[in-house]
């Protein structure tokens, strides 16, 4: 069975989704078309897939050959290329670890229709129904377009499930962690890195939408600021590795007695150092949460790089992880943005780099980062394994590779689910 497929570029969250789920494809050979931070990460983990294409999925000729020989599409939250294969009528499988996030104001009803459509009409009215949409609709719509389509389970996600079943929506299936089961398992009998790390801090993919490394990149620039600091003032931590794709190129620096080093690891390396590190800290992302849940790692949760990274942290207001956070809207009413996904995440972008000209402005974010440290540094190993326990009773769900034990040529041949 021929499978192409795409994840969506905005962090390494939804290519590390299609990097896990391409082993569960037993029958399948798996193609891979995408660009950015998605295509930087296909890359590196070259073994998953059959054949790795640069391209650009809102672009029919970029992925007109590879679907013409497709039995199946396999999509992370990629809506582009849903609609190619709705067009083309080859089934799909749709992957979301966002479900509960997304905003419309539109009825299931309506999406439906112009689900109908993109399927049905005419060329150029499709691609108008679906422009039309907002990039937030245009995923709910791929849920629809979907043969079948799984959210990953977090606070909101089995209530949106529900809410849209009782629609007539009934196909999307809450599932578990999303993530490289295998790879998480590896790294736990593993030996400890030659060079443990002291304190270990992802960055993630960090791209998106609007964010990127050479530009809108004031968030890394102001971590920075504060990992030499911190380095410079507790020589106890030893090394410091700061993990994130805009680390292409690694750099390693001393600050006092401490060596800190900034790389892009593989990712079987990065969660070697993950399964072993006494402190790991993390901005408010879903992928890493599930790592650190099955690693047993507490996170302590870093400022938000962009809006979703504030409505993630507000679904876990409550919980000790949550709780214990830093956060820049904790630091009053200058951090407060648009509730809008591209608005906010501008907004937060300019806000952050203002810190880097306002030296009080600064100094209040370092101490607060410092405090939490601190806070969190503070919690025993009971405390920490508890709070552990919580988030995975939050987060947890039916596991993927049972889900996904149909997924074979009966699929490629069965009757379309909506």
């Amino acid at each position: 069975m021929r499978i192409l497929s795409s994840a969506q570029a905005c962090g390494f969250g939804p290519v590390s989704k299609l990097v896990a789920i391409t082993p569960l494809l037993a029958d399948g050979s798996v193609d891979f078309v995408g660009q950015d931070v998605a295509l930087d990460f296909a890359r590196r983990h070259s073994h998953r897939f059959h054949r790795i294409t640069e391209g650009d999925t809102r672009r029919y000729e970029d992925v007109a050959q590879s679907l013409a020989d497709a039995d199946l599409v396999v999509s992370v939250m990629d809506a582009e290329l849903v609609f190619w294969a709705a067009r083309a009528d080859v089934p799909v499988l749709f992957f979301d670890s966002l479900l509960g996030f997304w905003l419309t104001g539109r009825g299931s009803e309506e999406l439906s229709a112009r689900a109908q459509l993109v399927r049905w009409a005419d060329p150029e009215t499709a691609r108008y129904v679906f422009d039309t949409l907002s990039p937030h609709e245009r995923i709910l719509l791929a849920h629809l377009l979907a043969r079948r389509s799984f959210a990953q389970n977090f606070p909101g996600v089995p209530e949106r499930i529900a809410a849209l079943a009782e629609a007539g929506i009934d196909h999307i299936e809450l599932c578990g962690p999303i993530v490289d089961r295998s790879a998480l398992e590896n790294a736990l009998v593993l030996p400890p890195p030659e060079r443990p790390a002291g304190l270990l801090i992802n960055l993630g993919g960090f791209q998106n939408f609007f964010l990127d490394y050479e530009s809108h990149n004031a968030y890394l620039d102001v971590l920075r600021r504060w990992v030499a600091g911190l380095a410079a003032a507790r020589p106890e931590l030893g090394r410091i590795l700061v993990c994130g794709g805009a680390f292409r190129e690694p750099v390693t620096e001393t600050h006092g007695a401490v060596e800190v080093e900034y790389a892009f690891l593989p990712q079987t390396e990065f969660l070697r150092h993950l399964a072993h590190t006494p402190l790991y800290a993390v901005p408010p992302s879903l992928t890493s949460l599930h790592e650190s849940v099955i690693l047993r790692r507490l996170p302590l949760l870093l400022p938000e790089q962009h809006y979703g990274h504030i409505a993630n942290l507000r679904a876990l207001r409550g919980t000790v992880a949550g709780d214990t956070a830093a956060s820049l809207t904790d630091l009053g009413s200058r951090f407060t943005v648009p509730e809008d996904d591209l608005e906010g995440t501008k907004a937060l972008d300019r806000l952050t780099r203002e810190l880097l000209t306002d030296e009080s402005g600064y100094r209040h974010l370092a101490q607060h980062l410092d405090a939490r440290l601190a806070a969190y540094q503070k919690l025993t190993a009971e405390e920490r394994h508890a709070a552990v326990d919580e988030l995975g009773d939050l987060l947890g769900g039916h596991a993927l590779a049972d889900l996904l034990q149909g997924v074979d040529a009966d699929l490629v041949t069965a009757g379309r689910a909506s």
